[in-house]
């Protein structure tokens, strides 16, 4: 489980950095919303909801990346600003439940990385 997490974690870094390298993608400022997802037990397992909440409060403050699922099924990476942190760390609290995310919004070879500069709880 470690190894497949680690492999997991690699891949995410590695994609999200090429999102960020090149600046030639798709991006838009603005507000999404949907459910804080941590990716290791998603992506392996389709674990979310309530349910989950608390293991995934515990991955992603253990260092597993976030990702935020919309209601409509769409997974989007979420990332730090390099600016400001800040507001990716308090989302760690909100995993498991539903957050309102804004930011920029970067789609490289169907890769879509949201960089968050703000975030609130949401209903």
């Amino acid at each position: 489980m470690k190894r497949l997490t680690l492999v997991l974690v690699a891949v995410v870094l590695v994609f999200a950095t090429a999102v960020y390298a090149d600046g030639d993608g798709k991006s838009d400022e603005g507000s999404w919303t949907g459910e804080v997802v941590d990716l290791a037990c998603y992506v392996a397992k389709g674990a979310h909801g309530p349910d989950h909440s608390s293991c995934a409060k515990s991955c992603v403050k253990n260092g597993q990346p976030m990702g935020l699922l919309t209601a409509d099924g769409t997974l989007v990476l979420l990332a730090a600003n390099h600016e400001d942190g800040d507001p990716y760390e308090a989302l760690k609290d909100l995993a498991g439940g539903t957050a309102e995310v804004m930011g920029t919004l970067a789609d490289r070879d169907g890769l879509k990385v949201l960089t968050v500069t703000s975030s609130k709880a949401g209903d």
